[in-house]
């Protein structure tokens, strides 16, 4: 590649994912402890939730008993499925428009300050063969993103005017 090729526009800089934004992970309440579920408000994110690219809501919902196994992910998250066997074909991501938590197939990323979550997101959905390419796990039955590598995949970081 040449140097031409590798120049970025002014104010931008070469980032990681990580570097933009906190990583969360989730887990799911058992359910058969009804005090987990029943009558739950607080949503809970599992891959089936993921089809749209504004999640306002989820299928499943957990009680505040159950917040104190899982943390809860404020909205304009950047939402993202590990693990699931969608990943042979796609990479599903999404950002949540109120907080939620979210099972132990996603992964959650909290953009830092300066950084908006569809900046985030779009890049992610733009770079979504580049990240099945370099992230999958290798040897597992179900596909799978590694994480480390995740954190670590390259993004670019654009000014806050620019980001939007």
């Amino acid at each position: 590649m040449t140097a031409e090729k590798n120049k970025l526009p002014s104010g931008w800089i070469q980032s990681s994912l990580g570097k933009m934004a906190q990583s969360m992970g989730g887990g799911t309440p058992s359910k058969a402890d009804p005090d987990f579920w029943t009558d739950g408000t607080i949503p809970w994110v599992s891959p089936k939730d993921m089809k749209v690219f504004k999640l306002v809501s989820s299928e499943d919902k957990l009680t505040l008993k159950a917040l104190d196994r899982l943390s809860l992910i404020p909205a304009e998250s950047v939402l993202v499925v590990v693990r699931s066997g969608i990943l042979s074909r796609t990479f599903p991501v999404a950002i949540s428009k109120q907080p939620v938590t979210i099972n132990q197939d996603m992964r959650a990323f909290v953009p830092k300050e300066g950084i908006l979550a569809d900046y985030l997101a779009w890049q992610l959905i733009a770079k979504e063969q580049e990240i099945l390419s370099a992230c999958s796990k290798d040897g597992t039955t179900v596909a799978s993103i590694e994480g480390p590598v995740l954190a670590n995949f390259p993004l670019l970081l654009a000014s806050a005017a620019e980001q939007t």
